[in-house]
C-alpha cells in the first residue's frame, strides 16, 4: 500500500481537477437561458447534484479512463503529472469562461506521459482510443440531431394543439418550464458520473484506488471537488452559453436538455467517457436550426477552436511537465544520493 502522505497528495490533486472540471461545467445552461433558474440558484443545484451523481455513476467509466488507454502501467509519478496538466489548462479556459471537453483534456494529459516515459506507440491501447475518439464526433452529432428533432416534434405536438392567445402560451411554457427542471437535474446527475471519472479515473491506474476503501476515498475527493467548482467558478462558463449561441426559451431549453440527458446517460452507463459540452452545444445548434435562429458564430467559432487544441495542448503540457519532474527527480538524486 502506498504511504498514506502520497494517498492525501494524489487525493487532494484529483480534488482539483475535480473543481476545474465542475468549474467548467455548463450543464445547468438551459435554466439560465430559459429564465428558469437565477444563475446563483442554478450552479447551487447544480453542484449538489454533481456531488450526489458521482457516487452512483462514477465508477464505470473512471476505470475505462484510467486503465483503458494505456497497455503499460502508470506509477504515481504519471497520475500526478496527469492531474496537474488536467488542473492547469482548464483553470485557464474556465477563466476565460470556455466550455472544453475534459474527456479531451484527461486523454492527451495521458499520451503525454505515456510518449515520453515509454517511447513506445504500444503502450497506448488503440482500439480504446479509436472508441473514444469516435465517440467526441458521434456523441454531438447525436446531440444536434436529438436537439433538433425533439424541438421540432414539440413545436408540431404544440401546432396541433388550439390556442387561445397569449395566455396560453405562456401556460405551455410553464409546463415546458416545469419539465425542462426535470430532465436537467437528471442531466446533471448523469454527467456527473461521466466527467469526475476525467479527474479521479487517472486514480484508477493504482490498485489502492480500483475498489474498496480508496474507490471512496476517490469518489469524495471527485465529487467534493466538482460540487465546489460548479459553485463557486461555474458560472462563468454557464453565464456565456446561455446567452451567446442562441436565444433559449424554457420549450427550446427543454428539446436541448432532453438530448444530452439520454445521450451522457445511456454513455455513462456503457462506461464510455464523453464530452457533455460537444453534445450541449450540438443540441443548441439544433435548436437554433429549428427557429431558424442566428447563432452568435463568433462564439461557436471560440468554442470549436478549443475543442481542437484541447487533446494535443494538455499531451503537450504532460510531456514538459513530466520530463521536468524526471530532471527536478535526477537532480536531488545526485544532490542526496540515497544512503
Amino acid at each position: 500500500m502506498a504511504e498514506p502522505i502520497i494517498i492525501g497528495a494524489a487525493l487532494l490533486l484529483g480534488f482539483v481537477v475535480a473543481f476545474t472540471i465542475g468549474a467548467n461545467d455548463e450543464t445547468m445552461t438551459p435554466a439560465v437561458g430559459a429564465g428558469l433558474l437565477s444563475l446563483s440558484v442554478a450552479v447551487l443545484i447544480g453542484g449538489i447534484f454533481n456531488f450526489i451523481g458521482v457516487f452512483f455513476l462514477g465508477e464505470s467509466v473512471s476505470k475505462t479512463v484510467g486503465k483503458g488507454i494505456s497497455t503499460a502501467p502508470l506509477d504515481l509519478d504519471m497520475v500526478f503529472v496527469i492531474l496537474i496538466s488536467m488542473a492547469l489548462w482548464l483553470f485557464i479556459v474556465s477563466l476565460k469562461g470556455v466550455p472544453i471537453s475534459s474527456t479531451q483534456s484527461v486523454i492527451g494529459s495521458v499520451l503525454g506521459v505515456l510518449i515520453v516515459e515509454y517511447w513506445d506507440l504500444e503502450a497506448i491501447n488503440f482500439p480504446k482510443l479509436f472508441e473514444v475518439v469516435a465517440s467526441w464526433v458521434i456523441s454531438p452529432v447525436i446531440g444536434l440531431i436529438g436537439g433538433y428533432f425533439v424541438y421540432w416534434a414539440i413545436m408540431k405536438f404544440r401546432q396541433s394543439i388550439k390556442t387561445t392567445g397569449y395566455t396560453d402560451y405562456e401556460r405551455q411554457e410553464k409546463i415546458a418550464s416545469y419539465a425542462l427542471a426535470l430532465f436537467l437535474l437528471f442531466s446533471v446527475f448523469s454527467r456527473s458520473g461521466n466527467d469526475v471519472a476525467k479527474a479521479i479515473g487517472p486514480l484508477m491506474a493504482v490498485d489502492f484506488f480500483s475498489s474498496g476503501e480508496g474507490l471512496i476515498y476517490a469518489l469524495v475527493a471527485g465529487g467534493l471537488g466538482m460540487c465546489l467548482g460548479v459553485i463557486i467558478l461555474g458560472r462563468r462558463v454557464v453565464k456565456k452559453l446561455s446567452s451567446d449561441i442562441v436565444a433559449l426559451s424554457p420549450t427550446s431549453a427543454l428539446a436541448a436538455s432532453v438530448s444530452v440527458s439520454l445521450i451522457m446517460f445511456v454513455g455513462t452507463i456503457w462506461g464510455m467517457p464523453l464530452s457533455g459540452s460537444h453534445i450541449l452545444v450540438a443540441a443548441f445548434i439544433g435548436v437554433g436550426f429549428v427557429n431558424k435562429e442566428k447563432m452568435d458564430k463568433d462564439s461557436l467559432k471560440e468554442i470549436g477552436i478549443s475543442w481542437v487544441i484541447t487533446t494535443p495542448i494538455s499531451a503537450i503540457f504532460s510531456a514538459i511537465i513530466f520530463v521536468a519532474f524526471n530532471l527536478l527527480g535526477e537532480f536531488f538524486t545526485e544532490l542526496y544520493p540515497p544512503v
